[in-house]
Order: C-alpha cells, then structure tokens, then sequence
C-alpha cells in the first residue's frame, strides 16, 4: 500500500521536502560563517518559511487530482485510506526534512529564537499543520489551485499574525496542533463519504 503510493505521488515530490531542507541547512550555516549572527539568523527565518511552503504545496499536489476515485472507492481500501496514506508519506518527509534542517542550523546557533532542541517543534509542527489543511482543502474542495491556496493561507497565518507573536513554543504549535487535529477528524469524516467522493470527480 505505502509502496503504491509513494509510486503514484513520485518520488521528486516525495524527496523534494528533504532535499529543501537540506539546502537550506547549507545556506543557513555558510551565512552564519559569512555574515553577522543577526543578518544570519534574518536569512534562516526566511528560508524556514520557503521549507513550510515547500512541503505544503508537495501535500496539496499529492492529494489532489487522482481519476481513480471511483475506482479505489470499489476496493476494499477505499480512496479515504488511500487519500491519508499519501499524505501521511509527504507528512514524514516533511518532518524528516525539517530535522535535516534543524539540526546544522541549531548547532551552529543561527536558529531564531532557538531554545534547544525542543526548537525542533517549530518546524516540524508547520509541516503537520499545512499537511492537515492540505488534506482538509482537498477532501472538500479537490482541486490542486483551490488546495494550493487553502495551504498559502494556512502558510501566511503562521508566518505573519501567528509566530510572530505567540512566542512560548507550547502556544505557538500546541494550539494550531489542536485545531489541525480537530480539522483531520472533519476531513476523516467527509471522506468517508464514497459518494460524495465519486460526485466531486464528475463535477471537476
């Protein structure tokens, strides 16, 4: 099942979170050797919101425009299990490429507002949080654009009116967490519906 599915979202888009991450743990530590540790960490809390991004939008095309609804709807699996494997596989990526991430840039102290490695959270909760509303677009909506930018808004409310000012870390991703789970039970539920599933295919 996960093999099939990593398959059928590729493995570009599946990789692509590492890979950001990556680079940008690069970026981050040749600006901190580079440049003064303000104008370091300035770059670093940036590029970390070029990463959430990154893996918002990786979700959104992963979950997003499959012809084979009805079909999967005819098995035992169903297209809601199918739906949440494929998110799960981009959720895990995005995770992992937030670790990657992390861990040079905390090491080498350019991390904004770095509290240790409970820090770590930031991103990763970003990565759970966009994954979610990623999937919960797509279970209502369907469409790669209308998607795309349920995850932009998603994006720019942690990026600007949230972060910003709810600075203890518990607040900070505590709370979107539980308002990302609450919205992954809604989205649950509606894909449960196979019918509906089936319509939003024929209407699209």
């Amino acid at each position: 099942m996960i093999r099939a599915q990593w398959r059928r979202v590729g493995r570009v888009i599946v990789v692509g979170p590492v890979l950001v991450g990556g680079l940008i743990a690069l970026a981050g530590c040749a600006a901190g050797s580079a440049w003064p540790l303000v104008q370091a960490m300035t770059m670093v809390s940036w590029a970390a919101q070029i990463f959430v991004i990154c893996v918002g939008v990786c979700v959104a095309v992963a979950v997003t425009g499959d012809p084979l609804i009805e079909l999967h709807e005819a098995t035992a699996v169903g297209f809601r299990l199918v739906l949440i494997v494929r998110a799960g596989i981009l959720a895990v990526s995005g995770v992992i490429g937030a670790v990657v991430m992390f861990a040079p840039l905390h090491a080498v102290r350019v991390w904004p507002r770095d509290e240790g490695w409970i820090s770590v959270v930031v991103p990763v909760g970003a990565v759970l949080i966009v994954a979610v509303v990623a999937v919960a677009a797509s279970a209502f909506a369907g469409t790669v654009s209308a998607t795309t930018i349920a995850v932009v808004a998603a994006w720019m409310f942690l990026a600007m009116i949230w972060d910003p000012y709810v600075l203890p870390l518990f607040a900070q991703r505590g709370l979107p967490l539980i308002a990302a789970a609450g919205m992954l039970l809604v989205a649950w539920r509606r894909l449960g519906d196979a019918e509906a599933n089936i319509a939003k295919v024929a209407a699209a």
